[in-house]
């Protein structure tokens, strides 16, 4: 009997888009920003879940929904909403999901190259782009592995939802890789791919507050 062909995963078809690998942005970093500012989208930075059947528990205050699995479609949307009229941008786009170990940083990907190439075709240097493109280290569960002070950036948040998952105990945990003795992120389960290094980036001024 024939074996049934396995599915290909749902990224395949957009193995044409670029994969500028997008920085990954510290947790820390952001929550003093949030105690800070109070409002982050104020000083141009916007938050996208990019979760779909798992977006459960709440998500981090002030988040867009865009699940990954569509985004592609909707790039330019978002590209032109960050640019405004010009005078109210959008400088900082942060995207995440359940640990940012997979569909967070490929879209992020996705998106940094996309910025890239209206860049290019804008005649504006690439290092010059906006808006400026990252990943949010440790995802929602690592957010909320943060305990109260991120908890309660948290808009629905489900405190007997997070509690049924261990991962959220660990989630953000790191490991060292014995052959460079870098730090990496350890792969998580929906969002598995090849674990990504963290380079933690620091706040306004090249500071980490």
């Amino acid at each position: 009997m024939a074996q049934p062909l396995e599915e290909a995963p749902w990224w395949d078809k957009f193995s044409a888009l670029g994969t500028r690998d997008a920085p990954v942005y510290s947790r820390e970093t952001l929550l003093r920003q949030f105690n800070i500012l109070g409002d982050i989208l104020n000083a141009g930075t916007l938050l996208i879940d990019v979760r779909r059947t798992d977006h459960e528990g709440g998500t981090i205050r002030g988040s867009l929904n865009m699940p990954a699995q569509s985004f592609p479609y909707h790039m330019a949307t978002l590209y032109r909403l960050c640019h405004g009229d010009g005078i109210n941008v959008i400088s900082r786009v942060m995207f995440y999901c359940g640990s940012s170990n997979g569909r967070g940083p490929r879209c992020a990907a996705w998106f940094k190259d996309y910025c890239a190439q209206r860049a290019e075709a804008e005649g504006v240097p690439e290092n010059m782009a906006d808006p400026q493109v990252f990943t949010l280290e440790g995802g929602i569960k690592g957010w909320v592995a943060g305990g109260p002070p991120y908890r309660a950036q948290v808009d629905g948040y489900d405190e007997a939802y997070w509690m049924k998952f261990d991962e959220v105990k660990t989630a953000g945990k790191r490991t060292v890789d014995s052959s460079t003795g870098d730090d990496v992120m350890e792969e998580d389960g929906e969002d598995s791919q090849t674990k990504r290094r963290v380079s933690e980036m620091k706040g306004p001024g090249g500071s980490s507050g």
